[in-house]
């Protein structure tokens, strides 16, 4: 009976771990399972062998490696709001071709609001309607808004308070959603003009998004 008992037990122990086990689903709906790696644009398969598989080849994936689970090839617009790294009046505009791996936050029949982020951990914001083919990138941008060099050029004009620096926000983000949900009554001005890149600011605008015919 004991013997039984372990028997059991191991068998039920192997098929526990292989339901919990890490897989992607490629493009074609083929699934191949095992230990996952992302590692320059190339999926890293570890099972009994080791698969790679390119990264435009896989549409999602489960892994406890990753947070998320669409796999997404694109053109990432960068940011920074780090102070060093930022200058005054001029918006740095750079981008990379790179792989994320977004996290569905809040799905409507309308619209889906994605969050990924980086290697440096900066979050990045995607949305999806029935008509797009993937998910497209909500941009944001930041940079120095007055300082003491526009108070040296322009002494009539930066006195005072308003030679200090203060951060800027370069909203492309909002006409992004605008141009979207522009005409849906439900949306009161003052939620375009309070819009900021937060996952509860966007999922507030989406649901009043929602109510609209």
């Amino acid at each position: 009976m004991k013997l039984l008992y372990v028997i059991l037990t191991f068998f039920i122990s192997v098929t526990a771990f292989s339901q919990n086990e890490d897989y992607l689903v490629k493009t074609n709906g083929d699934t191949v399972r095992g230990d996952i790696t992302l590692k320059n644009k190339i999926f890293y398969v570890r099972n009994e062998t080791v698969s790679e598989i390119d990264a435009y080849e896989v549409y999602k994936i489960k892994s406890n490696k990753y947070k998320g689970t669409l796999v997404l090839n694109c053109k990432l617009y960068n940011y920074t709001d780090d102070l060093s790294e930022l200058e005054i009046d001029y918006i740095k505009r750079s981008s990379i071709d790179t792989v994320m791996i977004l996290k569905e936050i809040y799905a409507t029949p309308k619209i889906n609001l994605y969050y990924a982020t980086n290697t440096y951990k900066t979050p990045f914001y995607f949305y999806k309607t029935p008509s797009d083919p993937n998910a497209i990138q909500l941009v944001v941008r930041y940079y120095l808004e007055g300082g003491l060099n526009n108070y040296d050029n322009d002494r009539a004009r930066y006195r005072g308070n308003k030679s200090m620096v203060q951060i800027a926000e370069d909203k492309g983000y909002v006409n992004q959603m605008f141009a979207i949900m522009g005409d849906c009554y439900e949306i009161p001005e003052s939620m375009w003009e309070l819009l900021s890149y937060r996952d509860y600011s966007f999922i507030q605008l989406i649901k009043k998004y929602n109510k609209c015919d």
